[in-house]
């Protein structure tokens, strides 16, 4: 089957919507592929466009194409957040942001974690007191095949500023879901700082960290990077070849891996300053994008499978941005994709709070983007 991601054919499957709009949440796929789990984010009633949180977690059924909303107890809200299952069905969410005061934009970051067994279908705070890491969301989380989740980059309170910071790319946040021990590693190796970008696992033990942007919606460097996870401590890289047909610097967009491809579509072009749905395919393997390919992609889903020591504190209050737009003088049921049943359920995941958000602004322009620049305020 020839792919070519300048000729991509997108269909809208009309029934099964999800009852919110949403975006800034997680979605995460069961073991066995056929549920996706959304979680938080900021939703609205799609019909009075108030803030709706009467439902934190919507299950979506892949076979039956319908929304439920599974019974869990108490739920807290949290927006721009990952979450990643492990091996026994367990779905691990930690820290992120909470906009307590939509009003006022104020709100809360916070360094606990919460746990959803899709098993048991229960949710779970845990109780953990040892070597918190610091209050962060915005980041990225891969769970490892030890079990241990690495959480790279986002943005934290280090108490020093005024606003929130970004977090070095060179101090890794790890935990360990055997043992619920937090711990931290210093990389080696360098990239820049970022929010808002991606990262996929790979077979081999490899992060593929890509794009993202910073603060003032400026470029980061590099666009793509590795982390060895197999190295003691974890290694940073920039493959010389992946600069060869790179995608533009973008943010908020979706990447997956699927065989040998990490499949990259949705997000804000910095550079043109606009929404963009482009697919992106680069060849884990080669390391290098790839414009068109005629490998043959069955169905098959890969699972991707790390630890901070900071005090712990209350959550800080915050103020946010709703402005996604950057200023001018910065440089800068679901969609299915025809690449198959295994590839449209890939894309589903990705669509699901990425997609929507673009719906949003072209059919709802006066709606604006929350939590870009959280600024900590005074109780």
């Amino acid at each position: 089957m020839l792919f070519d991601n300048n000729n991509l054919t997108w269909t809208l499957i009309p029934e099964g919507s999800l009852p919110v709009y949403t975006e800034r949440s997680t979605a995460v796929l069961s073991l066995d592929n056929s549920t996706i789990y959304l979680y938080g984010g900021y939703m609205k009633n799609k019909i009075t466009l108030d803030y709706d949180y009467s439902n934190l977690v919507y299950t979506y059924n892949n076979a039956a194409s319908t929304w439920s909303t599974p019974v869990l107890g108490v739920v807290p809200p949290r927006q721009t957040i990952n979450g990643v299952i492990d091996n026994s069905g367990i779905i691990y969410i930690f820290g992120g942001f909470n906009a307590t005061d939509l009003k006022t934009n104020t709100g809360y970051l916070y360094n606990d974690m919460n746990t959803l067994n899709t098993v048991k279908n229960t949710w779970t705070t845990l109780s953990i007191i040892e070597n918190l890491p610091i209050s962060c969301n915005q980041y990225t989380a891969n769970i490892l095949p030890n079990g241990i989740i690495v959480y790279i980059g986002g943005s934290e309170d280090d108490g020093s500023t005024v606003d929130f910071t970004l977090v070095n790319m060179n101090e890794i946040k790890l935990f360990d879901t055997k043992t619920y021990k937090w711990s931290q590693m210093i990389t080696t190796g360098a990239i820049d700082s970022r929010v808002h970008h991606t990262s996929v696992l790979t077979p081999d033990g490899y992060i593929i960290v890509f794009g993202g942007r910073t603060r003032d919606y400026t470029i980061v460097s590099p666009n793509l990077a590795l982390l060895d996870t197999n190295k003691d401590p974890f290694e940073w890289s920039i493959p010389s070849s992946s600069v060869e047909n790179s995608p533009p610097p973008i943010w908020g967009h979706t990447a997956n891996l699927y065989n040998d491809y990490m499949i990259t579509t949705f997000g804000f072009n910095i550079n043109t300053r606009s929404y963009t749905s482009q697919v992106y395919l680069y060849n884990i393997k080669s390391n290098k994008w790839n414009t068109t390919s005629n490998t043959s992609l069955p169905t098959k889903s890969s699972t991707a499978t790390s630890t901070s020591t900071a005090t712990a504190t209350s959550p800080k209050t915050a103020t946010f941005n709703p402005v996604i737009t950057p200023p001018a003088k910065k440089s800068s049921k679901a969609l299915a994709i025809g690449l198959g049943t295994g590839i449209g359920v890939v894309v589903l995941v990705s669509f699901i709070f990425i997609a929507i958000f673009v719906f949003r602004r072209v059919t709802h322009p006066d709606l604006q983007l929350p939590g870009s620049n959280e600024i900590k305020t005074n109780l």
